[in-house]
């Protein structure tokens, strides 16, 4: 041990087969204590969440007898220090409202959210098909081709060469001109 102190703190450790074992042996159990820790860790919190999100069943009599009873013990309840306040059923009602409230504007949300969907397109049965050449070139063809013309015949060259490219363009290769660069 007082060897490996001596030696650069850079180098690896230097172990035994049978101390890589075992060192091996705790790295997984670690790793695997963690990995369950992390899951009941993760399926505790979702049970909390879950917990919190559902609504409390409230407890309803289901006897005439039981009806009986809730309304004398709030006719006791009703003491000096709760004369301000509502009845419990009145509470209770409002309370039942607002619940309604609140699930009617959360299935408007909903409906809001549905027609923001893409639209599918509507294919039209058309005449049939529609073969191009019958169709006659748009007006902007003609214009931007006049507008060539023009831009054409402003750049100063030869009448030969405007009148006849294609044989200008031969006696250039021909020549020479337009291969030495």
């Amino acid at each position: 041990m007082l060897e490996m102190e001596d030696n650069d703190s850079d180098a690896p450790e230097e172990l035994t087969v049978e101390q890589g074992f075992h060192q091996d042996e705790e790295i997984r159990k670690i790793q695997k204590d963690n990995k369950a820790r992390v899951t009941r860790e993760g399926k505790e919190r979702r049970k909390l969440w879950a917990q919190r999100k559902t609504p409390r069943p409230s407890k309803k009599p289901k006897n005439g007898q039981e009806i009986a009873e809730n309304k004398t013990e709030e006719d006791g309840n009703e003491s000096p220090g709760r004369r301000g306040m509502l009845p419990n059923e009145i509470v209770n009602l409002l309370a039942a409202r607002e619940k309604q409230v609140f699930l009617s504007d959360s299935e408007d949300e909903r409906a809001e959210i549905k027609p923001i969907s893409r639209k599918k397109k509507v294919k039209g049965s058309g005449s049939g098909p529609i073969i191009l050449k019958e169709i006659p070139p748009p007006p902007c063809l003609q214009s931007s081709l006049e507008f060539l013309k023009k831009r054409k015949m402003q750049v100063s060259r030869s009448s030969s060469i405007l009148n006849n490219p294609n044989q200008a363009l031969r006696y250039l290769s021909n020549s020479g001109v337009l291969s030495k660069k």
